[in-house]
Formats: C-alpha cells, sequence, structure tokens
C-alpha cells in the first residue's frame, strides 16, 4: 500500500481530532486538507470526505451558513463523478435538507428534499428489477434415458 499523502493524513488527524472532541482543531485540519487539494491539477480522492467532513465540523460549531456551501461543493463533485442520480448522493442532500432547514430556506431544503426522493425511488426501482432479473430460473424436470 503506498503512503499516505499529505491531504489524507490532514483529513485523518481532521477526524481524529472530531472524534477526540476538539472541533476547532478538526475544522483546521480539514480546511489545510482542502486548500492543499485545491493547489491539485485535479481533485484528489479525498475532496469529497473533507468537505462533506468539514461542512459537519461547521455545523456542529453551529456554523450553517459556511456548512451549506461545502455541502453543495460536495454534492457537484460527487454528481460530476458519479452522474446526476446516483444513490451515494442522498448523503450531501440529506445533509443540505438539514442544513436549509436550519437557516430557514424551506424552498431549498425542499428541491433538495424532492431530488433525494427522486434518487431514492430510481434507485430502490433498479434494485428491485436487478432482483428481479437474478431470481433462479424455474427447475424443470428432464427424463434421461437410460
Amino acid at each position: 500500500m503506498p503512503p499516505k499523502s499529505k491531504i489524507e493524513i490532514l483529513a485523518d488527524l481532521g477526524l481524529t481530532s472530531f472524534k477526540a472532541g476538539d472541533n476547532e482543531k478538526a475544522i483546521g485540519f480539514f480546511e489545510q486538507g482542502l486548500a492543499l487539494n485545491d493547489t491539485q491539477p485535479a481533485p484528489t480522492s479525498c475532496l469529497v470526505t473533507l468537505l462533506m467532513n468539514l461542512a459537519v465540523a461547521k455545523g456542529v460549531a453551529g456554523d450553517m451558513a459556511a456548512a451549506a456551501p461545502l455541502l453543495e461543493r460536495a454534492l457537484a463533485a460527487q454528481e460530476a463523478e458519479l452522474g446526476a442520480d446516483h444513490n451515494e448522493l442522498l448523503e450531501p442532500l440529506q445533509n443540505l435538507i438539514v442544513v436549509h432547514m436550519k437557516l430557514g430556506n424551506t424552498e431549498k431544503a425542499a428541491g433538495y428534499m424532492q431530488r433525494a426522493g427522486e434518487i431514492e425511488n430510481k434507485f430502490k426501482n433498479n434494485l428491485s428489477q436487478s432482483v428481479k432479473n437474478t431470481e433462479e430460473p424455474e427447475e424443470r424436470c428432464v427424463e434421461v434415458e437410460s
């Protein structure tokens, strides 16, 4: 396994600090990791994790106004990577619903809620269809002449 990048180390330090209850320190590590990520020619695999974790830490600190654009950026990054209706978009969408409700932006929250519902329904329908397609075929008795 290759050694961790500086960005990954900062993300890990941020998460460790957050879990230890040092939210201010966690925010600092997440912000450093995000700043370093933004100097790269292309987003790193840590981008969405950094954005989501920083948004959560900002929300815990009571700064919902700072959390919202971080979550929106995480959503946009996931959409670019996975497509507009992938089920992994549900996590940032659900967080955006909560943040915008707390900010009093009910129209924005409702829009994210509707989109999350559409993705969830599509995912459930696709899952249901794949289960139907993988069901065991009927067993058929074949007479074998001896």
